[in-house]
């Protein structure tokens, strides 16, 4: 098994700019583990969120650390092969859980001759491709012989090092990698089976649509802010969440 670690950017909100003009990128760390037969892409940076949350609950009380860890944007967990044949995506929207079991998919990559760069000491080749709403550009190396990268990226003869598309709303850099010890597994998602079935289209509509207010109230959740406050939270709440999905 190989575990790969991306450095990722990812843009939540398109219509936010800087003073130039620029994209306000949220960072993360998303990890891709590598077996045999079964690959498991994930946020880094969400788990040890979820972990130094859990740490933090003592009973009922909440202890408050002003270095809890950021908490990522791309709260995924992709598994490509799982069940065998088939990829699964868990994806999460306000606390809904939603489980996207669809037949392996490749993107039809088109692999630029004479291109040629070096990441981490690798000799890259550049590829691009027109995939679920969006074109991407990757950079592989056919040095490590994985037909792997970020996300639902892959089928090129050897791992994908760098990935971005067109508006360059999500970027994914290899910074590292690592073999596993032998016996090592893939880890699965403790809480899979909480994750309810449905389609991407379903999800999609859903991170689009949701209205925090109206989710909050479904799970019986109650907000008390100060009364000077309540007016902007309250009218927050009223309305859909920004929303740039990977998946168009």
């Amino acid at each position: 098994k190989y575990t790969i670690t991306y450095q990722t950017k990812s843009v939540r909100d398109t219509t936010k700019l800087d003073p130039a003009g620029r994209y306000n990128y949220e960072n993360e760390d998303m990890q891709l583990e590598v077996g045999e037969k079964v690959s498991y892409f994930y946020s880094a940076t969400y788990r040890a969120y979820i972990e130094n949350l859990r740490k933090s609950l003592d009973g009922n009380n909440i202890q408050i650390e002003t270095s809890s860890p950021a908490r990522g944007n791309l709260l995924m967990d992709f598994y490509r092969g799982y069940p065998a044949g088939k990829s699964t995506y868990l994806g999460e929207v306000l606390g809904e859980k939603f489980r996207i079991t669809e037949p392996l998919e490749q993107p039809k990559w088109d692999i630029i001759a004479d291109s040629t760069k070096q990441i981490l000491n690798y000799a890259c080749q550049m590829a691009r491709c027109k995939f679920k709403g969006r074109t991407w550009t990757a950079w592989f190396t056919t040095d490590i012989p994985l037909d792997n990268g970020p996300w639902k990226l892959c089928g090129l003869p050897g791992l994908i090092l760098r990935a971005y598309d067109a508006k360059q709303q999500y970027i994914f850099d290899c910074v590292g990698m690592k073999q596993a010890k032998e016996g090592e597994n893939i880890t699965y998602n403790s809480d899979f089976d909480k994750y309810a079935a449905s389609t991407m289209k379903e999800f999609v509509d859903y991170q689009r649509k949701a209205v925090p207010e109206d989710i909050l109230a479904t799970q019986g959740i109650k907000i008390e802010v100060p009364e000077e406050m309540k007016a902007e939270v309250m009218k927050a709440l009223a309305k859909p969440q920004p929303s740039n999905p990977l998946e168009l």
